[in-house]
């Protein structure tokens, strides 16, 4: 029997093609395992390299390069980041063709998403991101073969940093009346700032804390015219820096003006002050009683000017001043009041009218006709020979007398305008006359039995009158006395029989002093009167 040709089955064909695609899987995924492994070691080799390139970049600058420079194109951190670094060195293995540098800031926290980069990620501060410099940094990237992140951290850390970290230099400046700024130097490694202020030294009144990302600060809402004070200090991650120099800045404030008043002339006055800082304007105002203002006078005003004139007023005018400092809606207290008064002209010069009455009368007639400003008051002082005699009216009449016949007066008179507040100088106006005196008169003698009496005439001009008398009895010495009693009975006189004199004296008084006459009575037995002589005196 013959048999035919043998071949394979269908399970045999089957089983070897099972066979083979076991073994092509073994093979493909063992080569891309391999494949993995050496794009791992690559990635760990190039964070290495990159990390001793920062170190490198630390030993020379005394700081780790910010997020912000390290992501750069590769070609310029190659020449001014990490210098001399083969820019292939910061491309990972799966990198697009057109990237030139696979750094980012991003960190990586999930393997299964994340994309093939060097994850730099830095200290957390401001200034390591978007800033000048990192204090500390790791470098991350996921390992391919594993499915897990693997780490670089840096020799230096945030911790070493922060220990040797010094104090911010704090500059302040006030800008108005209620704002004051505020700067500091920036401190490596800083997440942010502590600002204190506070309106006493050791920062116990009125304190405020201010937490601050940035390097600067603008204090607003605060009261014009006061003194603040401020420090600060960095904040870190876990901890805080020393505190900065304490630096201090007063609001602007208006002061109260120091007024000074002149009267320019009879009719104008200036009241004047010196320059108020940060005031534009200043408010003005006057009284006539310190009290009311703005009244009865002027009225108020505004100036830019550190000067105001008033008027015009009348003469001898007493006017009060006050000034205010202004900027916008500030404005100082007012100043304290100052007063001036405006002068007064003199009266022009004048003459003096005389005239003299018939010499029986003793008068002397003047009459001063000084012409004073409106709104003032003449006013006269009188003068007799040169003596001070009386303050009066225009019109005198005034009577005189002397021990001498027709003595020569000379009338002077001085004038002067005045109102309540002040005086003219004086103006004088002098003239004379003459005029013959009347002598008073008296006499003396018995009027009946035991009985004496006296008498006499004073001249026309006399003001008040009286008499004078004293007895002396038996010529033993003057006995009795008494006054302004006209009769006395011998009797009442007190004193015996016998020879006996009484003295009695007329006071006449006047304008110009008192003028005096006297008699003298001799009585004996029986009381028979006889007039011995008579006797004067001035």
């Amino acid at each position: 029997m013959i048999r035919g040709k043998s071949g394979f089955t269908i399970v045999e064909i089957a089983v070897v093609i099972v066979v083979i695609g076991v073994l092509s899987t073994m093979t493909v995924v063992s080569f891309g395992r391999v494949q993995a492994s050496a794009r791992d070691t690559q990635r760990a080799s190039r964070t290495t390299m990159i990390a001793n390139a920062l170190e490198k970049y630390y030993d020379k600058n005394g700081e780790y390069p910010s997020c912000t420079a390290m992501t750069q194109a590769g070609t310029v951190i190659n020449t001014t980041v990490l210098q001399g670094i083969d820019p292939a060195v910061l491309l990972t293995p799966k990198s697009s063709p057109t990237d030139t540098n696979s750094i980012t800031c991003a960190d990586l926290t999930a393997p299964s998403t994340s994309p093939d980069v060097f994850a730099y990620v830095g200290d957390g501060s401001s200034n390591c991101t978007s800033g000048a410099a990192c204090l500390e940094w790791t470098l991350k990237y996921t390992d391919e073969a594993s499915g897990t992140i693997k780490s670089i951290k840096s020799l230096r850390s945030l911790n070493t940093v922060v220990a040797t970290a010094g104090a911010p230099t704090l500059t302040v400046s006030t800008v108005g009346f209620t704002q004051i700024n505020v700067s500091w130097t920036s401190i490596n490694g800083a997440v942010s700032y502590q600002l204190q202020q506070a309106t006493n030294a050791g920062f116990t009144t009125n304190n405020t804390s201010t937490t601050l990302a940035g390097l600067s600060s603008s204090i607003t809402g605060l009261t014009p015219g006061t003194t603040y004070y401020f420090k600060v200090t960095a904040n870190f991650a876990s901890s805080q820096g020393p505190w900065s120099n304490t630096e201090v800045a007063a609001t602007w404030g208006l002061t109260v003006p120091v007024v000074t008043a002149t009267a320019n002339s009879p009719t104008t006055f200036t009241s004047s002050w010196a320059a108020i800082p940060h005031a534009t304007s200043y408010n003005v105002q006057c009284s006539m009683d310190n009290s009311t203002w703005a009244s009865g006078c002027t009225g108020s005003g505004s100036t830019a000017a550190t000067s105001y004139g008033w008027g015009p007023t009348g003469q001898g005018t007493l006017m009060y001043f006050r000034t205010q400092a202004v900027n916008g809606a500030y404005t100082s207290a007012w100043s304290s009041s100052v007063a001036a008064t405006s002068p007064i002209d003199a009266p022009a010069p004048y003459s003096m009218d005389y005239g003299n009455t018939s010499a029986t009368w003793n008068w002397l007639n003047a009459t001063s006709n000084a012409v004073c400003p409106a709104g003032t008051t003449p006013s006269y002082d009188w003068y007799a020979n040169s003596n001070f005699w009386l303050s009066g009216s225009q019109y005198k009449s005034v009577g005189w007398q002397y021990s001498n016949w027709n003595q020569t007066v000379t009338l002077s008179v001085a004038s002067r305008c005045t109102t309540s507040a002040t005086s003219s100088g004086f103006v004088w106006a002098n003239n004379s006359g003459t005029g013959s005196l009347t002598w008073p008169t008296v006499w003396v003698g018995g009027i009946a039995n035991r009985t004496m009496g006296w008498g006499g005439t004073c001249p026309t001009y006399t003001t008040s009158s009286g008499y004078d008398w004293r007895v002396m009895a038996n010529r033993g010495g003057w006995s009795a006395s008494g006054n302004y009693v006209q009769y006395t009975s011998y009797a009442n006189l007190g004193v015996a029989w016998g020879d006996g004199d009484i003295r009695v004296t007329l006071h006449c008084n006047g304008p110009w002093g008192d003028a005096a006459v006297g008699g003298w009575y001799t009585y004996g037995y029986g009381c028979v009167p006889t007039i011995t002589t008579s006797w004067c005196t001035y």
